[in-house]
């Protein structure tokens, strides 16, 4: 259907809205909702925080029980939910409250509601128009439609380099006595925000030992993610790695089923750490699979080193690339992956640091 002015300026003011949930919500989707009269903004919501009022419920609880609401149109960036979970159905409160016209964004890849919500709504006798913004709905909350349609975790890589292509700067006299880290502290401020945004973050066993990460979220809202180190099961853990207790959650040693050295495994168990044995080689579909199945683990970001960046990018299982560039040459040092061969979708400053993204069509 054609959309008219109106529709297309409110439903983008509902999805800037919804971002405001983007470190939030998560696993529940960014969702925003604004109710409209006679072309005037009755009320605006938003979902907050995972567990807690959906974006309807949020506008709606400011509007007095008794307004008439048959000429009013309720903009929702999502689908109202059909079913009872942590909250009650708000396709069921917005019939309750009469709204007359719900335009809707796109349906929900929730089976659990899947056009149910739309049907309840249009059965009630409200008018319920769908597709408003499609495509830029979809796209804030893609990793959420890729849970619910795919079997394997959202996947984002990430790394910084230098101007040069190298990634490691503890060997380049080129930054100084200043410490090694290539990016700035606007660059931190945006790896923050990725980890924010993934319930995961997957690291090799080099720079779990190496860089000795904490893997936090202390420069953006929301909570830290379970850490998993990808190793072959072989390495003993050094008295220099860190207890478990130091995370909220014990990080997980990610292996292979085969080739492990119990006894090597057993000094991480008793630090606390927690092993999972996986038969599938590592980064393939079939892996993926299976780190989900077995540590519902729904959105992963991949940290580091450089060897399993390379894995990663060969074997083509991830969903979004971020490559932070510092304007910085370090002359030597570990040499970062190869760009995909495609141009990146976007390019942002980053302080005085470059960020390139890449991503790929949501499967």
């Amino acid at each position: 259907m054609t959309w008219s002015n109106q529709d297309v300026l409110w439903m983008t003011r509902a999805l800037e809205l919804a971002a405001r949930g983007r470190f939030t919500t998560w696993p529940n989707p960014m969702v925003g909702c604004v109710v409209v009269q006679h072309k005037l903004v009755l009320a605006e919501g938003w979902h907050r925080l995972y567990g807690e009022g959906h974006a309807e419920v949020n506008a709606l609880a400011q509007l007095d029980p008794a307004l008439d609401l048959s000429q009013a149109t309720a903009y929702v960036t999502l689908e109202p939910c059909s079913h009872t979970g942590k909250t009650p159905p708000c396709a069921d409160l917005l019939v309750t409250r009469g709204v007359g016209r719900v335009v809707v964004a796109m349906t929900d890849p929730n089976p659990m509601v899947a056009g149910r919500g739309i049907d309840r709504l249009q059965q009630s006798g409200a008018t319920c128009d769908v597709g408003c913004l499609e495509h830029e709905a979809r796209q804030l909350n893609a990793p959420f439609v890729h849970r619910m349609t795919s079997k394997t975790p959202w996947v984002t890589l990430k790394w910084a380099q230098s101007a040069d292509g190298f990634m490691d700067g503890r060997t380049s006299p080129a930054l100084g006595s200043g410490g090694w880290a290539i990016t700035g502290s606007a660059s931190a401020r945006w790896t923050h925000t990725l980890r924010a945004q993934h319930d995961t973050l997957l690291v090799g066993m080099r720079t779990w030992l190496v860089d000795n990460p904490s893997l936090t979220t202390r420069y953006a809202p929301g909570p830290s993610a379970r850490a998993l180190i990808l190793t072959q099961g072989r390495t003993a853990r050094p008295e220099s790695a860190k207890p478990a207790s130091d995370w909220e959650v014990a990080p997980v040693l990610v292996h292979p089923d085969s080739g492990a050295s119990e006894r090597g495994l057993d000094t991480w168990r008793q630090s606390g750490y927690e092993t999972l044995a996986l038969h599938p080689p590592p980064m393939t579909h079939e892996w993926w699979a299976d780190l989900r199945k077995e540590l519902d683990c729904a959105a992963v970001l991949i940290e580091g080193g450089a060897q399993i960046a390379k894995l990663a990018l060969s074997t083509s299982n991830w969903n979004e690339l971020h490559v932070l560039q510092s304007p910085k040459s370090l002359g030597k040092g570990l040499a970062a992956p190869k760009f995909p061969e495609s141009p990146s979708a976007r390019r942002k400053r980053c302080g005085k640091d470059d960020v390139q993204i890449w991503e790929r069509p949501v499967r």
